[in-house]
């Protein structure tokens, strides 16, 4: 609409210091385009002074192709009284004084002076190039939220502050067979997902409350969801004709994970809660294998031991007896009794260790003395380290703390370990027992020898029961080594001995230096 400009309310300085003062920038121009005023928030917003633009044409801060155009526009509103931009706010890139553009806002009004024909226009521009910025990255924020949203591989749903589902993603509805009646607008035990056996949802409900008193519940639940199953074979799946057997959809229980976060910050119209509900049926089952398996290697080890107990004292006996036979006989057939003995022996051995292995622990922890349990250790296997000709070594501190340990397991964890170092080098060789303290006031404890040492994918696997590369081995002694340290708070590892080759047995053990 045409607005009557009054000449009467101040003269030229109270229009330049109305216009002036305009956050925005302002620029009037007669009807020919020529710029007669604009406001200061010119130059902040394009780089122009207002002395710079008064007396040129108002095309300077149009970019083509409408630049061209312009006077054309202007002419034809003057003929015609007809405007697309008149009364409306627009969205235009806008010349800078530097020649680059940029996205403002702009509307245009007409002024009509009294007495007057000439037209005048006035342009009021807003930056918005930060808005639009802004708005686009929104989107993509949104966009990247929606398609990890729509995407993920389990159910995410959120609730308003009432507890009603308000949304849920792509999967909810495909694994489920559901439709949005039979969730949104729901409360969360309400969605018709959740399998109708007994109990199943005051779960959800319980750990929904849990969630609204401690911020996050996590819990499980049964929901029904579809999958494919085959036909009975012969029956056609419309049931009209024989047919082989066709996959089709039907409804089958699933243990499923659930977890409700209640959001901290939350304002009017945002989600007041998210729920993920994962499916996590192989995990429940390899929980119940697992289960089974213990608890049969439980009697299993039960049953060993008792046969264990029951069979060590035959077979002493046997020994001793086959021991004194091999006296009474002649040299041929007493060397085959005495290897039958050595066989008794062995036998003898792997009971005990069986029997070892199977009791739990009851330890006796007290301060001890690294150093004098080494060498008791030392002492202990003194035969076999003389017999394959081993070279040991004892690198101990004088002052070094007490370490934490039962005085008789530590022994036998040490003398496995010294066992095995020594029986790796046949041929004769050395081993080293190091000790110091780790940094984190802990004993550092090494057993290294110059063997052919354990490959790496092996390492971890020789702590386990029966497992061995010794000919003739039991595969309890490392098994053994790993029980008596966890038991004491200490941890186990291998590594290469110095230079690559050989083999580390590394301690981590508690001692005075915590």
């Amino acid at each position: 609409m045409d607005r009557p400009l009054r000449s009467d309310i101040g003269g030229d300085d109270y229009l330049d210091a109305l216009i002036g003062g305009f956050p925005d920038a302002v620029v009037v121009i007669k009807g020919s385009g020529e710029i007669i005023r604009t406001s200061s928030s010119v130059k902040s917003l394009l780089g122009w002074a207002p002395s710079q633009l008064i007396g040129q044409s108002v095309n300077v801060l149009i970019p083509e192709p409408h630049r061209s155009e312009h006077d054309g526009y202007i002419q034809r509103h003057l003929e015609t009284g007809h405007s697309w931009a008149l009364g409306t706010v627009r969205e235009f890139d806008v010349v800078r004084k530097d020649g680059t553009t940029t996205l403002c806002e702009v509307s245009v009004s007409k002024m009509v002076l009294p007495g007057r024909t000439e037209p005048y226009f006035c342009g009021a521009i807003r930056g918005i190039a930060d808005r639009v910025l802004s708005r686009k990255r929104l989107a993509l924020s949104e966009a990247k939220f929606r398609a990890v949203f729509e995407n993920e591989n389990q159910f995410v749903l959120l609730l308003d502050r009432d507890g009603a589902i308000v949304e849920a993603n792509r999967p909810t509805y495909l694994r489920t067979g559901c439709v949005a009646g039979d969730v949104l607008g729901r409360s969360l035990d309400g969605a018709r997902f959740w399998s109708p056996e007994p109990g199943n949802r005051e779960v959800v409900n319980r750990l929904l409350a849990r969630a609204y008193e401690h911020g996050l519940a996590t819990g499980r639940a049964q929901v029904d969801v579809m999958e494919e199953s085959p036909a009975p074979k012969g029956v056609a799946p419309n049931g009209d004709s024989p047919a082989d057997s066709l996959p089709r959809m039907a409804r089958v229980q699933r243990s499923h994970a659930v977890s409700v976060r209640v959001l901290d910050e939350w304002e009017e119209g945002l989600p007041h809660a998210l729920v993920e509900v994962r499916e996590i049926t192989e995990l429940v089952r390899a929980e119940e294998r697992e289960t089974a398996i213990m608890r049969s290697l439980a009697r299993v080890g039960e049953e060993a031991a008792v046969l264990a107990h029951e069979l060590r004292s035959p077979v002493s006996e046997l020994e001793l007896a086959l021991r004194a036979v091999s006296k009474e006989l002649g040299e041929e057939e007493g060397a085959m009794v005495e290897a039958l003995a050595l066989r008794m022996r062995r036998l003898e051995g792997l009971l005990q260790r069986t029997l070892s292995f199977s009791r739990p622990l009851e330890l006796d922890v007290q301060p001890m003395a690294l150093d004098a349990a080494v060498q008791r250790g030392i002492e202990r296997e003194l035969v076999i380290i003389k017999r394959f000709a081993i070279r040991t070594s004892v690198r101990i501190p004088m002052d070094f703390p007490m370490i934490h340990a039962d005085t008789d397991a530590f022994g036998d964890l040490f003398a496995n370990v010294l066992r095995n170092a020594v029986e790796a080098q046949p041929e004769g060789g050395r081993v080293e027992i190091r000790a110091a303290m780790n940094g984190h006031g802990r004993a550092l404890i090494t057993v290294e020898d110059d063997g052919p040492g354990i490959a790496p994918e092996r390492r971890e696997e020789v702590f386990r029961v029966f497992a061995t590369d010794k000919e003739g081995g039991t595969g309890f002694g490392l098994a053994l080594v790993r029980k008596i340290a966890e038991a004491h708070g200490a941890t186990v590892a291998l590594e290469p001995g110095a230079g690559g080759s050989g083999l580390r047995v590394c301690f981590d053990w508690p001692c005075d230096g915590n």
